[in-house]
C-alpha cells in the first residue's frame, strides 16, 4: 500500500493534533463553548456566519476545530458509529459545497482515519527515489477493542464522502482508505464494491429486463448498462435511470460503461471511442428523446468532476457527450453548450475544443459560432491547430 505524502508532514500533522488537543482540553471555558456548539449541532440549531464560521453566543468557532473536537470526545467515551454519523451528517449539511465541505468536513474525517486506523495499525517507509511516496505495511500488533467495528465502519462512511463530496482526486483517498482496512481483515470494503453502500434505494440504483441491464454502485462510483436490443425504448429507459441516479446522493465523478452492438460515435474528431460516446451517439438520433438527454446533461454538468473511465488526455466532465450531441444536431441546444463551457474546468480539459472545430465546420463562424469560439479560446489551454487556422481564413 502506497501513499503520497512523506514523513515530515506526519510530524507536522502530530503538531496540529497536540495544538487541538491544547486548545479543547486546557482551557475549560473553551471546552465548554465547544461542548455547547456540538450540542447546538445536533439539535439543529447552529448556523454558518460569514460562510466559515460557526456563530454560537458571540463566538465563532472554525467547524472543522468543532468536528475534530466531536470526535476526539466520542473516542475518549467509546467510539459509536451511530453518533458519529449523525454528527457528521449535520455538519456535512451545514457547510457550503466545494472548498468549505473539503477543508472542514473532509479533512477532518481524512485526519481522525489517520489518527484512529493507520497510526495504531500501520508504519511508513519512504520510497528512497520518491521523497513524497510512503509505503504502508502492517504492524505486528493485531487490531484490538469492542469499538474497532463501529470504527472500521465510520472509516468506510469516510471513504465515501471522499468519493461523494470530493473532488476527482480523492478517489486516491477513498482506494487508501479501503486497502488500509481490507488490510486489517474486515470484509466492509468487498461488501461494498459487491452492493454500494445502500444508501441509494435499489429500485434507483439498478434496472433489469430481459433486453437491458442498468446497475449503479455509489461506493465505487460506476455505473453499467448493458443493451441488448437496440430501440428508443430502450434508450429512454437508459436516460430516466440516470436522471433519478443523479437526482440522489450519487457521486459527481464518475464512470459509465455502455455496451450495444449498435456502434455509432459522435462526429468529433480525437473523442474516445467510449461507450459513453456510443450511448449518446446512439441516444440522439431519436428526436422524441432530446429533451431526457439535456435534462441528464444539466444534471450531470458539475465543475471540477468528471468521467473516470477516461484517460487523462481526453478527460471529461459528465455531461460532456449529451451536450455535444444535442449542440451538434441543431443551434437551438447553444444555450446549453454555452452553459457546459463557462464551467469546464479549462486546465484539465480539451475536448470542449475539438467539439467547437466540428461545429463551426458544420454550421460555420455564424454569431452563435463565433460565441462558442470565444468561450473556448477564454477556456482552454490551447485551441486545436486546425480551429485557429479556420479563424484566421474567416478573418
Amino acid at each position: 500500500m502506497s501513499d503520497y505524502f512523506s514523513l515530515e508532514s506526519l510530524t507536522k500533522l502530530s503538531e496540529l493534533r497536540e495544538y487541538l488537543r491544547e486548545e479543547f482540553t486546557k482551557k475549560p471555558d473553551r471546552k465548554f463553548l465547544y461542548d455547547d456548539c456540538v450540542n447546538d449541532i445536533l439539535d439543529d440549531k447552529a448556523d454558518i456566519v460569514n460562510k466559515y464560521p460557526i456563530h454560537f453566543k458571540g463566538s465563532k468557532l472554525h467547524p472543522d476545530y468543532v468536528f475534530t473536537y466531536f470526535l476526539w470526545e466520542l473516542d475518549k467515551s467509546g467510539f459509536d458509529f451511530e453518533k458519529a454519523h449523525t454528527f457528521s451528517e449535520k455538519m456535512r449539511n451545514l457547510l457550503p459545497p466545494g472548498g468549505e465541505l473539503y477543508y472542514h468536513f473532509l479533512n477532518p474525517l481524512r485526519d481522525w482515519v489517520e489518527f484512529n486506523i493507520r497510526e495504531p495499525f500501520f508504519y511508513a517507509t519512504q520510497d528512497k527515489n520518491n521523497a513524497i511516496m510512503l509505503y504502508w505495511h502492517l504492524k505486528e500488533d493485531k487490531p484490538q477493542g469492542s469499538t474497532l467495528k463501529d470504527k472500521f465502519k465510520f472509516a468506510c462512511y469516510t471513504a465515501l464522502c471522499h468519493k461523494k463530496y470530493g473532488a476527482n482526486d480523492h478517489s486516491l483517498t477513498t482506494e487508501e482508505i479501503f486497502d488500509w482496512l481490507t488490510a486489517l481483515g474486515s470484509d466492509l470494503p468487498a461488501k461494498l464494491k459487491k452492493h454500494g453502500s445502500g444508501d441509494i434505494p435499489k429500485e434507483v440504483s439498478e434496472y433489469k429486463d430481459p433486453f437491458l441491464t442498468c446497475v449503479s454502485n455509489d461506493a465505487f462510483a460506476t455505473i453499467r448498462i448493458v443493451m441488448k436490443e437496440d430501440s428508443k425504448a430502450n434508450y429512454e429507459k437508459v436516460l430516466d435511470f440516470l436522471i433519478q441516479l443523479l437526482k440522489t446522493e450519487f457521486p459527481r465523478s464518475y464512470s459509465i460503461d455502455f455496451r450495444s452492438s449498435t456502434k455509432n460515435y459522435l462526429p468529433i474528431k480525437k473523442l474516445p471511442k467510449k461507450g459513453v460516446n456510443q450511448l449518446f451517439a446512439n441516444a440522439v438520433q431519436h428526436s422524441e428523446l432530446h429533451d431526457k438527454i439535456k435534462q441528464y446533461a444539466q444534471l450531470a454538468m458539475k465543475e471540477f468532476e468528471w468521467y473516470n473511465n477516461l484517460e487523462a488526455e481526453h478527460c471529461a466532465m459528465p455531461g460532456t457527450f449529451a451536450v455535444f450531441a444535442l449542440g451538434l444536431l441543431d443551434e437551438a441546444y447553444h444555450k446549453l453548450v454555452v452553459d457546459y463551457i463557462k464551467i469546464c474546468d479549462g486546465e484539465h480539459q480539451s475536448v470542449h475544443g475539438e467539439f467547437v472545430l466540428a461545429y463551426i465546420e458544420k454550421f460555420g463562424f455564424t454569431e452563435k459560432g463565433m460565441e462558442l469560439y470565444a468561450l473556448c479560446e477564454g477556456n482552454i489551454q490551447e485551441l486545436p491547430k486546425k480551429l485557429l487556422s479556420l479563424c484566421k481564413k474567416m478573418k
